[in-house]
């Protein structure tokens, strides 16, 4: 493996500028751009639709499309319609695809490389390629796509390649979007401006290539092309910095959650904002600027915007708000950056991007709850006893009390991550400037990981000596010691391996999260955001609030299944231990449905569901399927629709007689699925585990009886729920 990394021999600085462009790395958000105006018309679009039943391979590749690896190693891009797998590599399917319904084209290479588990490295060159497309009557052409990938074993090689001649010459574009190797993309949706390449031309040949690569997949899904807007921009990138105006420290990034106590000095600057806007519309535009809206507690309490720039046709620049916002008391702070011009933005909801801090009194944290991925040493030597880090400044004195740590089995791959057994330590360390060093000043209890910690966050206070614990202004590195039992000489990473919780739900500054290997005294930028906290001794924030629960209503008055002045609707949920609220109400009639409930406990995760009636057989999601889960913060206003908008009481594809599986419980993970219908019908089969996350999906067209396994073995052992259309059914393995 390549592994990129930033030596911490002296104190950690950084600019107090956003980072370059081409530098940075973010998560874009997920766009759908489904509604296109009849400039942006789609002239060319693939969903990958290749199921063919009367093919042996149970799919077909159309006319004119190309298949090749150019390193004949039968290497070759596959239509697949479930999950992708191999070694290491345990995906439910492209996870970002708008159809998958009818399935996607893959290359899985870790499946290539790990057969009748006789594990290769074997990378080469495979490509797919679509028939000739003729743009010669468009001015502009816009290409979109939607893809998955992490590449490891090679330097990350996923590009783009159009040629307009037939292939004697190829413009490239590189699909990575700087996703660094063995991470998973972190721009899953792609639309760009490719009108100087392709516009006016009768023949472009596209073509998506993989190069030397071993491992581990690319996927793509929802491919077309389209007429570019006259006007549209893009905010392309955004940055949300915590600035610190000492001359010690001057950036800090975003945190999720900030103490009180630590935004009160002279040193703390505020928060400063950025963007980077790129024009992808035909024409010129106009006073484009970035413009920065706060929010605290649902209230605006800052709109501030950068100065006015033309941007012209394919290019970008960079805006920033310069007048810093300092948060006034403990709240939720919403943060909305949007990117506005003088001309009619074609598509507006690619102008915004919006994240929301929490003031508190204790906890200081880089990471929100909940974790998308996983962080360990096992990329960089994987020994017993290397730490994994956060870096957090301290600019006012404060007694710290204790640290907690997201400790993480993965699902997929259990036997790849934390296990009961393992040991870990926490240790809290403090640059010293004079002799240039880290020292360490306390450790929690060395301990056992129990069962009760897997997949949870552990607080362990600090053994405290009267002293150590009263932190002055300075840079701190709360880090997690772990030992796996795998020894220093010959670790094996599918095997050996402590994980904690990362996330990737923010965009971080760089430089924040770290980890050090025993034997090397080095601290290293880790590219997980690893999910550890700091917990300081204050209080003086409120412990409970307030939640208004709002629900539209809107489907179920149309189909009858709810009766206004008639029904009635309520919450049931673990705050009300599954018993019901008092009645919801719609003052104005907009089918909007409404309820204020008080005292729930700040950050305390609840679980419901809106019932009709207080009968849960006219409950959402019926058949006991997964609840609502929310975490509470100081301001609550949720916005929900019914069922999450699938027609209840009316629906074509209800299955008339059932559905059987069996065994159930199952000892290896192979449950039979067995569906008898009156009339044929499509089946919608998914399996979601206790997160919520899918792990399997397949779509079976026109049934009128069937019969086929589920294969979980791959899976972790828990409770997971199988989806048939619209009956629910628990599934423990």
């Amino acid at each position: 493996m390549l592994i990129f990394t930033i030596s911490y021999g002296q104190k950690l600085q950084t600019s107090n500028h956003h980072v370059p462009y081409s530098k940075e790395v973010s998560v874009l958000p997920i766009q759908d751009h489904s509604q296109l105006k009849a400039e942006g018309d789609v002239f060319f679009l693939e969903t990958f639709d290749f199921a063919n039943p009367d093919d042996p391979k149970g799919w077909t590749l159309p006319e004119g499309y190309i298949v090749t690896d150019e390193s004949d190693n039968g290497f070759f891009w596959v239509w697949r319609n479930d999950s992708i797998k191999g070694r290491y590599t345990f995906e439910p399917g492209h996870i970002y695809s708008k159809t998958p319904e009818d399935g996607f084209f893959v290359l899985p290479m870790d499946e290539y490389n790990y057969r009748d588990n006789v594990f290769t490295q074997v990378g080469g060159t495979a490509w797919f390629q679509f028939p000739p497309i003729d743009c010669s009557d468009r001015s502009s052409v816009i290409m979109k796509y939607r893809q998955n990938f992490r590449a490891c074993c090679g330097a990350p090689n996923v590009k783009v390649m159009i040629s307009i001649d037939e292939g004697l010459r190829w413009s490239t574009i590189d699909s990575r979007f700087e996703t660094d190797t063995n991470i998973h993309c972190i721009y899953p949706i792609v639309e760009m401006n490719i009108s100087d390449i392709a516009a006016g031309q009768p023949v472009v040949w596209i073509r998506f290539q993989w190069n030397d690569n071993s491992h581990y997949y690319w996927c793509i899904d929802d491919f077309e092309l389209s007429e570019g807007y006259q006007n549209e921009i893009k905010l392309e990138k955004s940055w949300l910095y915590m600035t610190d105006y000492s001359d010690q420290d001057n950036d800090e990034g975003f945190f999720y959650m900030v103490p009180f106590s630590q935004t009160g000095s002279n040193d703390f600057g505020g928060y400063t904002f950025a963007g980077a806007l790129i024009n992808s519309g035909i024409q010129d535009q106009t006073n484009c600027h970035l413009n920065a809206e706060v929010f605290k507690n649902g209230t605006s309490v800052y709109n501030e915007n950068s100065d006015m720039r033309d941007i012209w046709m394919l290019s970008r620049d960079t805006f920033d708000v310069a007048t810093p916002f300092n948060p006034d008391g403990y709240g939720d702070y919403k943060m909305v950056l949007t990117a506005k011009q003088d001309e009619i933005d074609a598509i507006p909801e690619n102008n915004v991007y919006s994240d929301t801090y929490y003031v508190t009194d204790s906890v200081y944290s880089i990471c929100d709850w909940e974790w998308e991925s996983h962080s360990s040493t096992a990329g960089h030597g994987n020994n017993d006893g290397d730490w994994i880090g956060i870096v957090y400044d301290i600019n006012e004195t404060c007694e710290v009390n204790s640290m907690s740590c997201a400790i993480m089995q993965r699902a997929q791959a259990p036997q790849a991550s934390t296990q009961v057994g393992y040991n870990f330590q926490y240790w809290l360390y403090k640059w010293n400037s004079t002799d240039a060093v880290w020292v360490d000043l306390m450790t929690s209890e060395f301990t056992e990981v129990e069962e009760s910690m897997i997949n949870n966050w552990v607080t362990l206070e600090w053994m405290k000596d009267g002293e150590s614990e009263f932190l002055e202004p300075g840079t701190y590195i709360a880090a997690i010691q772990v030992f796996h039992g795998g020894g220093v000489d010959d670790p094996d990473n599918s095997v050996y391996r402590f994980t904690i919780g990362s996330d990737m739900s923010h965009r971080y500054a760089p430089g924040k999260t770290v980890y050090c290997l025993n034997d090397d005294n080095t601290w290293y930028i880790n590219e997980d955001c690893s999910m550890i906290r700091l917990n300081l001794n204050n209080t003086g924030a409120p412990s409970e609030a307030d939640i208004t629960f709002n629900v539209d209503m809107t489907l179920p008055i149309t189909n009858g299944y709810f009766i206004p002045g008639t029904d009635f609707l309520d919450i049931a949920g673990t705050f009300n231990e599954w018993n019901g609220s008092a009645h919801m109400e719609d003052t104005d009639g907009d089918g909007i449905y409404t309820l204020t409930v008080s005292g729930f406990p700040i950050f305390d995760k609840i679980e419901y569901k809106y019932r009709i009636n207080g009968n849960w057989d006219t409950s959402e999601f019926p058949s006991s399927g997964a609840n609502r889960v929310y975490r509470t913060t100081f301001y609550n206003n949720l916005d929900d629709v019914y069922n999450n908008g699938i027609s209840m009481g009316i629906d074509p594809n209800d299955i008339q007689t059932g559905i059987t599986v069996y065994p159930n419980p199952s000892d290896n993970g192979l449950f039979n699925l067995k569906v008898d219908n009156q009339i044929p019908t499509d089946l919608h089969i998914s399996v979601m585990d206790i997160q919520g996350r899918q792990v399997y999906y397949r779509v079976v067209k026109s049934q009128l009886s069937f019969n086929e396994p589920i294969d979980l073995s791959d899976f972790a052992k828990g409770i997971y729920f199988l989806k048939v259309n619209n009956q629910v059914i628990k599934l423990i393995r």
